[in-house]
């Protein structure tokens, strides 16, 4: 919410500093003379119209990527923003942990072979749940479901990490 409110306020003065160069070509447009000087005006104007998007447009369409969840620019399906985690990401963070697995469940469905959605629910599993059984689970099924053995060791990692992790606190 912070992030588009910031994403809005940077389009009002964009749009401010648009909205300037665009008066000033149109003034140069409607008191353009016939002629060179008149040609030299116009493309003055022209410039102005062209620095007024140039201007403008990057911030819409930052905004336009914060409404969509970046669908447009994820950084594809494990990118730092990715929409497919965002989510998910949103139902833990707000305690409702249940959602949150369903949402990774989903994902793991229609990517069974990539390691992040793994390490997610594993992080819930044993960071917020408690639950060593239900890691345990997810570990096996997602080692089972990698392609890579490197991540499959990841995984293992991270699962034997965490049970350490839930022992010693």
């Amino acid at each position: 919410m912070i992030e588009l409110r910031k994403t809005l306020t940077r389009l009002l003065v964009r749009l401010g500093l648009a909205g300037l160069a665009v008066w000033y070509g149109r003034y140069l447009i409607v008191t353009a003379e016939t002629g060179v000087a008149g040609v030299s005006r116009l493309l003055a104007a022209m410039l102005c119209f062209v620095l007024a998007a140039l201007i403008f447009t990057p911030a819409l369409v930052r905004l336009v990527a914060e409404l969509t969840g970046d669908v447009l620019d994820s950084g594809g399906l494990g990118g730092s923003n990715s929409p497919y985690y965002r989510f998910a990401a949103d139902k833990r963070a707000r305690g409702r942990f249940a959602e949150a697995m369903a949402e990774l469940e989903k994902i793991a469905e229609e990517h069974p072979h990539e390691v992040r959605v793994y390490l997610e629910m594993l992080a819930i599993a044993l960071a917020d749940l408690g639950d060593q059984e239900q890691a345990r689970a997810i570990c096996r099924r997602g080692k089972r479901a990698l392609k890579s053995r490197q991540d499959a060791g990841l995984l293992d990692a991270a699962y034997k990490k965490g049970c350490a992790e839930l022992s010693v606190g």
